[in-house]
């Protein structure tokens, strides 16, 4: 290594790496004979270094004397300090600075010096307190021990007089409750009327009324079987029956019939699926009954059913038209004639609109035919097969009865449910009241009464879908009559359902601010 100074003329230099500690060896810094003095200058500025940290009062945690004056500012303060802390738990006389310079002699012991009562005697933990250093004191003079356990005992028998007053109020009280109880008449259970569990009529007390409900739950239970078993069986329902083709019809999906169930998760929506489906196949098994064999007129069945709705005559076509077969002459003339003799001819598309579930609708506002009258439909189908060259010819007729006997219905709506509630006519007659769905075309439910002269009538239909459009129509028979009388078709009532109502809260608070 080259010096400093070795290219300033006149300077007789030598590298401090070339000069060599020929002292003893000094095992404190790890000093040894032989070390270069620049190593020898390194290891004592270490520790110089250290000395000084060590020295430094900031490396000192003083935050226990909670100090806010007469801090000290180096090290030497701080020792001195400390001692001076020392003296004082010595209790020493004079010995002790203050931040003014003066001395603070110690408190003399309380009593005579004599010993005992004048003596210094432990406490009890819980007279245990830290004086004016922090310290916590665990002994005091005998004597001021004894004024402490004095003042102690009155303070609690103070407090233990408030406590026995409180006692003997409370044993007032409790006496009352115990007499109150005594002459209490004993409890009786209160009795209810049931209405299909038990016997109506007659009143029962509650627990055996809970006890026949038990019973029947259940006898309902292991009829129907436990949630588990019915939700295992609802999945059994075929897998993307939804978007399979229907059995009859034209080429529908399941999903798009009225009334089904997208997504089942009850047994009524698995129930109500199960019957789609089944009346699916019903038609596709009697289409092919009635198309497997026959290739002439023998195959061809038809029905015709009419039914009014203010000024709209809906024509219904059901039954079967073997393949091959078209209408005479494109479309199929439909007379309508009033009662008044009042008559007009239409042209329907009836295999377009065979086993159609709305019907061939016809306007008659603008016509003659005095909607307010009995309506006879008649409709003479001409079907030919042009590859057999057969042709086949029939005659339909249908009256539409005059709805002025129709009843006035009133309806009360919910999320899941319709009231409905109508007045019977003089006479005998069978009321069908028919649920159908948003077009008319699919019957859901119906509630058949058979009523004896002018009284109210009511039913409900449950389970419904909310904020849903339903049509709910009464169809009315003679009850006396078997056959050969015509029904009388009501028109629809329209309805929805209520939306879904929202449930109450349940954690709900108030806080009220009385001034």
């Amino acid at each position: 290594m080259k010096p400093l100074n070795a290219d300033d003329p006149g300077c007789n230099y030598t590298t401090s790496n070339c000069v060599i500690w020929q002292g003893p060896d000094i095992p404190c810094i790890k000093l040894c004979k032989g070390d270069t003095v620049s190593i020898v200058i390194a290891k004592l500025a270490t520790e110089l270094c250290a000395i000084m940290d060590t020295l430094k009062i900031s490396s000192y945690d003083l935050s226990c004397f909670n100090l806010t004056t007469c801090k000290p500012d180096d090290f030497q303060e701080l020792i001195q300090f400390l001692i001076g802390r020392i003296c004082k738990l010595e209790q020493c006389t004079g010995c002790i600075p203050n931040c003014d310079g003066t001395t603070t002699p110690p408190t003399p012991p309380s009593g005579n010096g004599s010993g005992c009562p004048d003596c210094v005697v432990p406490i009890a933990s819980c007279f245990y307190f830290q004086n004016e250093l922090g310290d916590t004191v665990t002994s005091m003079q005998l004597l001021d021990y004894v004024t402490a356990i004095g003042n102690r005992i009155c303070s609690n028998v103070q407090s233990i007089g408030g406590q026995q007053q409180t006692i003997n109020n409370h044993e007032k009280r409790l006496t009352v409750v115990e007499e109150e109880v005594e002459n209490m008449a004993p409890y009786v259970p209160p009795t209810v009327n049931p209405v299909c569990v038990l016997p109506s009529g007659t009143a029962v007390q509650m627990e055996v009324l809970l006890s026949a409900l038990e019973s029947q739950f259940c006898e309902l239970r292991s009829a129907t079987g436990t949630p588990t078993l019915i939700f295992q069986n609802i999945a059994k329902q075929c897998a993307a029956l939804s978007t399979d083709k229907t059995l009859s019809g034209s080429g529908a999906t399941m999903g798009s019939l009225p009334g089904w169930s997208a997504s089942v998760n009850t047994l009524a929506q698995a129930f109500g699926n199960m019957w789609l489906t089944i009346c699916d196949m019903r038609q596709a098994i009697k289409t092919i009954q009635l198309n497997c064999c026959p290739t002439g007129c023998d195959g061809i069945e038809l029905n015709m059913t009419a039914s009014l709705d203010e000024t709209v005559l809906s024509v219904f076509f059901t039954g079967t038209v073997p393949a091959g077969f078209v209408q005479c002459l494109g479309t199929t003339s439909v007379k309508i004639t009033d009662s008044n003799g009042n008559t007009i001819n239409v042209s329907a598309n009836l295999t377009g609109f065979l086993n159609n579930p709305t019907g061939y609708p016809i306007n008659l506002t603008g016509t003659p035919i005095n909607t307010s009258l009995d309506l006879t439909v008649e409709v003479q189908p001409c079907l030919t097969n042009p590859s057999t060259d057969a042709t086949c010819q029939s005659f339909l007729t249908y009256t539409v009865v005059n709805l002025a006997d129709c009843p006035a219905l009133s309806f009360i709506t919910a999320d899941t449910s319709i009231t409905y509630n109508f007045t019977s006519q003089v006479g005998d007659f069978t009321y069908n009241v028919q649920l159908w769905d948003s077009t008319g075309g699919t019957m859901l439910s119906n509630q058949i009464q058979a009523i004896s002269g002018i009284q109210p009538v009511t039913g409900q239909f449950i389970g419904l879908s909310a904020s849903t459009v339903y049509k709910i129509r009464v169809i009315i028979l003679p009850t006396a009559c078997l056959k050969g009388c015509e029904p009388v078709a009501c028109p629809f009532s329209t309805l929805t359902t209520n939306p879904l109502a929202c449930p109450p809260p349940s954690s709900a608070s108030a806080t009220i601010n009385i001034p």
